[in-house]
């Protein structure tokens, strides 16, 4: 509900100060097939997305459906979207997929896989950007971060590959930190000891499947997964030109792709869930002097409601059934 209502709050703002006759005659004039196709490419996204899982699964010879993929995709999704920084994201994939019979490592291998494929994919496409777009890419703070992006993506996916190669590594700098006064003290010897023994395992399970998983025999398996995660990034970000373009907008591609490449690079440092309100502002902020005023908020609030509450809505109904499946076996079981 709080989710809801920073976005509410924010989208009644951006329309109080954009909204005028002429985004009415906008839109009357809105073109229907263009919304359809936007709503195709959110499925798009959704699929390729999905693909992701059921690949990755397949490498390490623990297949799920992709039914099940599309599960693991969507109900990570929502508590991605719920949550400060998209923390629950990976957690809640993880568990999916662990409901899918996949091992507590093997399920963490799966999620880190994709999620360094994810990193890798975002330094290419800040790459790419910068060569293919120079002439339209402003100089000052829009390209530092682009190459901030780059870097850290980088720099993140060389520790990630550290660590599968020295688990030890990161079982002392794990140790160290239950060393700590504060944990120390919350902790007592025999606790603190059976909790690093268990973390322990989990880091040596976790790198032995990474470590299976980035072998030269799933190279072919990571290349396909970097595939379909360019073509469900390739979906989403054709979303916002489809909407525009159902509203008659002529302008420069270049600089929208731009602009929403840096909107999707800032939405992960929001503090708010799903970057509510934040999200916004921000694209609002990005759209002005590339769409006219009088289209902005109306633009916003179709875009949003499409690539976010579309995808909420849709992993809220993959949670709830997942919850009433788990209920009815509890009453089973006790019965």
């Amino acid at each position: 509900m709080f989710v809801f209502s920073l976005g509410v709050l924010a989208m009644a703002g951006i329309m109080f100060f954009t909204f005028d006759t002429s985004t009415l005659d906008a839109l009357k004039k809105m073109n229907p097939v263009y919304l359809l196709l936007a709503v195709l490419a959110v499925l798009i996204s959704w699929l390729f997305s999905a693909a992701a899982f059921y690949v990755l699964t397949k490498a390490i010879k623990r297949p799920i459906s992709m039914a099940a993929s599309g599960r693991v995709y969507l109900g990570g999704s929502f508590f991605g979207f719920i949550t400060p920084f998209g923390s629950g994201l990976m957690p809640t994939q993880a568990y999916l997929l662990s409901k899918e019979k996949l091992s507590p490592g093997q399920a963490t291998a799966v999620t880190g896989a994709r999620a360094m494929t994810s990193s890798w994919l975002f330094a290419f496409l800040g790459l790419m950007i910068l060569i293919a777009f120079r002439s339209s890419v402003p100089e000052g703070i829009g390209t530092n971060i682009l190459i901030g992006v780059v870097a850290v993506a980088l720099i993140w996916s060389l520790f990630a590959l550290y660590f599968i190669k020295r688990p030890a590594d990161a079982i002392r700098i794990v140790r160290r930190i239950f060393n700590i006064r504060p944990m120390s003290r919350f902790f007592k010897d025999d606790r603190r000891e059976s909790f690093e023994s268990k973390i322990d395992d989990e880091i040596n399970h976790l790198s032995a499947n990474l470590k299976d998983l980035f072998s030269p025999k799933n190279y072919f398996a990571l290349g396909l997964v970097f595939l379909v995660e360019v073509g469900a990034w390739f979906a989403l970000f054709s979303v916002l030109p489809l909407v525009l373009l159902g509203l008659g907008w002529e302008g420069s591609f270049s600089t929208l792709i731009f602009r929403m490449f840096l909107l999707f690079c800032l939405v992960p440092a929001s503090p708010t869930p799903g970057g509510s309100g934040a999200v916004e502002v921000g694209f609002t902020m990005l759209l002005f002097s590339v769409v006219p005023a009088h289209l902005i908020g109306l633009v916003v609030l179709v875009w949003r409601a499409l690539t976010y509450y579309f995808t909420l809505l849709a992993g809220g109904f993959v949670v709830a059934k997942l919850f009433s499946r788990m209920s009815a076996t509890e009453r089973a079981d006790v019965g």
